[in-house]
C-alpha cells in the first residue's frame, strides 16, 4: 500500500500536468505565428510558415517528400523578386517609397492614366516682400506702360499644380509618360488704389519621361531618372511678355526619411528678335536642387537654384516648412530669397515671407 500511494497521486496530476504543457505549446506556437505574421515580403513570410510546420509537425506527419524538400530548402528566406511590368500578372511589390508612389514606380501605386495627381505644391499665403519691383519691366521701360506701377509690398500668391500619366510602362521598361501643369499667381488683393490687380501670373506645363532605378549608394537609394520639356510663360504679349522653353534631366534619391532630386535644364535658344528675356538663365539659373524631409506630420523643404558661374553667381533660395491644422488642412510658411521668384521679376533681387495654407505638398 506505500508503493501504492505515490503512484496514485502521480496518475492524479498527470492531467493537471498535460494541461500545462499543452497550454505550453499553444502560447509557443501563438508567438511563432505573430512572428511569421509581421514579415512583410510574401516569399520570406511563407517560408517562416513552413519552418514553422516543420518544428510543431510530429515525427512522420509529413510525407517523405515534403520532408525532403523542407530539408533542403535554405535557412535564410529567399529574396523577393521585383515586379516584371511586363508580366500579364504583377506581383507582389515591395515597399513603396514617397518617390516611387509619387511618380507610381511599383505595381503597387500604380493608379493607371489620366486620372488627376498632384504634381508640385498647391497652396495660397499672403506674402510679404523686401523690395517691392515697381519697375518690373526693366530693361525695357522706355515700352512699358509708365515708369512707376504703385505696387503694394504684401499680396496674395496662390499657386495651382497637377499632373496626369499618359502611358504608363512604356515600352515594357516599368516607365511612364506624365503631362503637369503649374499656375502661379500674385494678386494685389490688398491694393485698391490701382484697382486690385493680378499682377503677374506664370504658366508652365511640362511633359516628362520618368524612368524607376533600383541602384544604392550606401544609404542612398536612387529612385528614378526623367528626362523632359516645359515650357514657362506670363501669358503677356510683347512687350510685356516672358517666356522660355527648357529641356531637363533629373534624378531622384531618398535617404531615410530625405528625398532629393537635381534639375539641370537647357534653355532651347530663341532668336533675338523674339526673345523677350535673353539672359533669363543668369538669374534665375541652370538647374535646381530639391530636398524634402518629413518628421512626424511636419514637412521641411528646401529648393536651391544657380546659374553656375563662378564669376557672377546668381540663383535663389526657397524653404518651405508645412504643419497640421485641422483634419487635412496644413499651415504653411515660406521663406524665398534671390532673384526670379516670379517671371516679371527674374532680375530682381528681394526676400519675401509668406504665411498661409497648404493643400498638397511636394510629397
Amino acid at each position: 500500500m506505500k508503493n501504492l500511494l505515490p503512484l496514485s497521486l502521480l496518475l492524479l496530476t498527470l492531467p493537471v500536468q498535460a494541461e500545462r504543457l499543452a497550454d505550453g505549446l499553444a502560447d509557443a506556437l501563438t508567438d511563432d505565428l505573430a512572428a511569421c505574421s509581421a514579415v512583410e515580403a510574401p516569399a520570406a513570410r511563407l517560408a517562416c510558415y513552413d519552418r514553422l510546420a516543420e518544428r510543431h509537425a510530429p515525427a512522420g506527419a509529413l510525407p517523405e517528400t515534403a520532408e525532403a524538400e523542407l530539408a533542403a530548402r535554405p535557412a535564410t528566406a529567399p529574396r523577393v523578386r521585383a515586379p516584371n511590368f511586363s508580366d500579364p500578372v504583377i506581383h507582389a511589390a515591395p515597399h513603396t517609397s514617397p518617390l516611387q508612389a509619387r511618380w507610381e514606380l511599383t505595381a503597387d501605386a500604380d493608379r493607371g492614366t489620366f486620372g488627376l495627381r498632384p504634381h508640385r505644391q498647391n497652396y495660397a499665403m499672403v506674402k510679404f516682400t523686401s523690395r517691392g519691383n515697381d519697375q518690373p519691366f526693366n530693361p525695357l521701360l522706355e515700352l512699358a506702360p509708365g515708369p512707376e506701377q504703385g505696387l503694394d509690398k504684401h499680396e496674395v500668391k496662390f499657386q495651382l499644380s497637377f499632373k496626369t500619366k499618359l502611358l504608363g510602362n512604356v515600352l515594357g521598361t516599368g516607365s511612364n509618360l506624365w503631362m503637369g501643369y503649374t499656375q502661379q499667381s500674385n494678386w494685389q488683393i490688398f491694393n485698391g488704389s490701382v484697382s486690385r490687380p493680378f499682377r503677374e501670373t506664370n504658366y508652365e506645363p511640362e511633359l516628362m519621361w520618368v524612368a524607376p532605378l533600383q541602384l544604392s549608394l550606401g544609404e542612398l537609394k536612387l529612385r528614378y531618372a526623367s528626362l523632359g520639356y516645359v515650357h514657362q510663360s506670363n501669358g503677356r504679349s510683347d512687350p510685356l511678355s516672358r517666356s522660355w522653353d527648357r529641356l531637363f534631366a533629373e534624378v531622384g534619391a531618398e535617404y531615410g526619411n530625405l528625398a532629393v532630386w537635381f534639375r539641370p535644364w537647357w534653355r532651347i535658344p530663341e532668336s533675338s528678335e523674339r526673345d523677350d528675356n535673353p539672359d533669363i538663365q543668369k538669374y534665375i539659373g541652370r538647374g535646381e536642387l530639391v530636398g524634402v524631409l518629413r518628421h512626424d506630420d511636419h514637412v521641411y523643404s528646401l529648393k536651391l537654384r544657380n546659374n553656375f558661374d563662378r564669376k557672377h553667381n546668381r540663383g535663389s533660395i526657397h524653404a518651405d516648412w508645412s504643419f497640421p491644422l485641422a483634419g487635412e488642412l496644413r499651415g504653411y510658411v515660406r521663406l524665398f530669397s534671390g532673384y526670379g521668384e516670379s517671371m516679371i521679376d527674374y532680375n530682381w533681387r528681394q526676400t519675401s515671407l509668406g504665411l498661409g495654407i497648404i493643400l498638397t505638398d511636394r510629397l
